[in-house]
């Protein structure tokens, strides 16, 4: 009897949980679907100025639809659209959070502007002020290139190095990969390739390209620099040899990180023998740096067995490395690291930028500080509610879809609803306590700071470095939903080995998204976006992995060949688009993602459809803008305005002209009307005649 009580408590207990979780989101969304006809809030009356400010109503949207709803801004060469807007207007927040958090005059965090009490988001806040020189002294550059001198000397190299290295005077008693282990640690930077995490079921290395380090050296200001060391014993002469042969390297580097890859899981054994280098003897250097961290006694062990991303283009820049004479590779990181450094910190203005690099350690804890006090209440639990209408409408698409034979569609369903997703945040990280445990922070965060921001800073990057492979093969962490990127990027992300949708807390706010705003503004611009990464799981490179992200055929060969035929269709349709209208031509680089944007586009409006109609089925109606009614706009014709409105921005000839060899979306213009062309909803909205620009009587259509 006991134990029944003790099963039904539990049972009810959920009941109550599953009741309460729905209520909070018939709530939230109910907000929208109000009895008042119309949405009479600032937000909104704000939303619909805006809409009207940027429509060229001297263009036919049935001719061409994206210079209709974008007109004003694509004329306007100051005008750099939606997104280069937003990323400033985060960036200033973020600045302003980081500088206002620390209160001067009691040199405490201040908490009318910091809501969380964690240790994490104290040492952002003050070592912002070390970066902005509010509270400590300056490190000279002299100071600088002494200390990085003397940590340089440090390593295990030689017994008689002097830096920079020359081939004729110094021997080189170690390879360039276990050095590399050993410099990374000893100062938290990595110039060429990171070490990090993918984070998926279980726990794997990431090696990837550090694409933030593009910069070429400037051979001048370095050679200032290391003409002012009082203790040189090189000529000017000399040193203008080392650094040119640095440059010359380091060129020839940066073209294979030009060279963009698909990402393959291999064994570490495979590595190895690809590479000719000893990825064991690097692992197990940086796990003790990790484990010793950690006073633990029994480092991590790596094994043959071990998976590790890796990204094509990365293997052959490690061949080249590997014949490259060794004293131009050593003084190639001896050098990035002075330029890196220095970068960091010469001018205040450089901090906000080192604040929001994929590469700074706090990352999480300043995406803390930004969503407690930027974000709506209710703006996750509201785009989760989203992604979960989203990913039934694909799956209502697919199982309607004649392209899919019986067994292709049920993997492919499968697929779709195994995908795991990250929407904002993650929790662990809004509690106090576990984002400091993450961190590596437990009492005090004192020994965090040196003298001055340049000694704060490598003290931070040495200690993540250690915290994150001290946490190598524990099995009781939990890191899913944690990569390397920052949170406050502006993007989301598919990623194909981990089966799951990333959105950023960037992107749960306006222009794309706002609790405030009528349900089918959201699935026009933020639903368009997640249902594009969405269909990212079954484009031409996602059908060739399982729902678990194991490179797996489950698709049937009719399958295939039906669809590269309807893939063609839409390299066709885009490549004679760019001919037509910009003069150019068009390769087939773009075809994953044009074939994501129509497949993103049919389910946002499915989902915006399926909301409309559970509204309707409660007797309510979906809130009108008041000033968009005024012009005789419907819903509908709103929600495809808001999608294309996403997309306006002003693109100069040479942007075009150099857009297909820096980008794998098509130009604005292209993605919004192309994609619109291929759907019939839309023309019907419109009224747009047969065989007008914007209703073609030929389509293109995957999902």
């Amino acid at each position: 009897m006991k134990v029944t009580t003790t099963i039904l408590s539990f049972s009810s207990i959920i009941l109550l949980i599953t009741l309460l979780f729905n209520n909070i989101v018939h709530h939230i969304y109910d907000h929208d679907n109000a009895m008042d006809m119309f949405c009479m809030t600032e937000t909104c009356d704000n939303y619909s100025e805006n809409v009207l400010k940027l429509i060229n109503n001297s263009v036919d949207p049935c001719d061409n639809f994206h210079q209709y709803a974008c007109g004003t801004m694509i004329r306007n060469v100051s005008d750099r659209g939606y997104i280069t807007d937003l990323i400033e207007k985060v960036r200033d927040e973020v600045e302003y959070i980081l500088k206002k958090g620390w209160d001067q005059k009691k040199n405490k965090t201040n908490r009318k502007i910091v809501k969380s009490r964690s240790l994490a988001t104290d040492l952002a806040i003050r070592i912002f002020q070390q970066c902005t020189r509010i509270t400590s002294k300056i490190a000279t550059k002299e100071e600088i290139l002494e200390a990085i001198n003397k940590q340089f000397n440090g390593l295990p190299i030689s017994t008689n190095s002097s830096w920079p290295l020359e081939s004729n005077k110094n021997s080189i008693n170690i390879n360039w990969l276990d050095f590399y282990a050993h410099y990374s640690n000893a100062f938290g930077y990595e110039p060429i390739f990171r070490v990090g995490y993918y984070l998926m079921n279980n726990l794997y290395i990431q090696i990837d390209f550090c694409f933030m380090e593009f910069q070429i050296f400037n051979c001048k200001v370095l050679l200032k620099y290391m003409m002012s060391n009082k203790t040189n014993e090189k000529s000017e002469k000399e040193y203008e040899k080392i650094c040119n042969e640095v440059i010359d390297f380091s060129v020839k580097l940066t073209k294979f990180k030009l060279k963009f890859g698909e990402k393959k899981l291999y064994h570490l054994k495979e590595i190895e023998s690809d590479t000719g280098l000893n990825w064991e003897s690097f692992f197990q250097i940086t796990l003790n740096y990790g484990k010793s961290f950690r006073k633990e006694k029994n480092p991590s062990i790596i094994y043959d067995n071990e998976l590790i991303i890796v990204e094509d283009a990365l293997l052959d820049a490690l061949k080249f490395i590997e014949n490259t004479p060794k004293h131009i590779v050593f003084n190639y990181f001896w050098l990035k690291t002075i330029a890196y450094f220095l970068s960091n910190i010469k001018t205040t203005g450089f901090c906000p930028v080192s604040f929001f690099s994929d590469q700074f350690p706090l990352s999480f804890a300043i995406a803390r500080l930004y969503v407690d006090y930027s974000l709506k209440p209710g703006s996750k639990l509201k785009a989760i509610h989203m992604v979960n209408q989203l990913k039934q409408s694909a799956i209502e698409s697919i199982e309607k879809n004649t392209l899919f034979d019986d067994e292709t569609r049920e993997k492919a369903i499968e697929k779709l609803r195994s995908i795991i997703d990250f929407v904002g945040l993650p929790e662990k990280f809004m509690i106090d306590e576990q984002l400091d445990e993450f961190y590596g922070l437990q009492s005090s965060i004192d020994p965090m700071f040196g003298d001055n921001y340049y000694e704060s800073y490598a003290k931070l990057l040495r200690h993540y470095k250690h915290i994150m492979f001290g946490k190598m093969g524990n099995d009781s962490i939990s890191l899913r939903g944690i990569n390397s990127f920052s949170p406050l990027i502006f993007n989301g992300y598919y990623s194909i080995l981990a089966n799951s949708i990333e959105i950023k807390p960037i992107l749960l706010r306006l222009p794309l998204f706002d609790t405030e705003l009528p349900f089918y503004i959201n699935y026009a611009k933020l639903g368009y976006i997640i249902g594009h990464e969405i269909f990212h799981c079954v484009d031409k490179t996602g059908i060739k992995y399982d729902k678990s992200g194991a490179l797996r055929e489950w698709t049937t060969d009719k399958f295939e060949k039906k669809y590269d035929d309807k893939t063609q269709c839409f390299i066709e349709q885009y490549r004679n688009y760019t001919e037509h209208y910009y003069g150019l031509s068009q390769d087939n680089s773009t075809v994953g993602e044009d074939v994501a944007d129509n497949g993103g586009l049919r389910v946002a409006y499915m989902a915006y459809q399926h909301e409309m109609k559970r509204i309707q089925n409660l007797g309510k109606q979906p809130q009108l803008f008041p000033k968009l009614v005024d012009k005789k706009m419907t819903v509908e014709q709103i929600f495809f305005l808001a999608t294309a409105q996403f997309h306006c921005r002003f693109v100069t000839r040479t942007e075009l002209n150099d857009w297909f060899t820096h980008d794998i979306h098509s130009p604005p213009e292209s993605r919004v009307n192309v994609c619109l062309q291929n759907f019939d909803k839309f023309a019907e909205s419109f009224n747009c005649s047969i065989g007008s620009p914007m209703n073609p009587e030929k389509r293109c259509r995957l999902f």
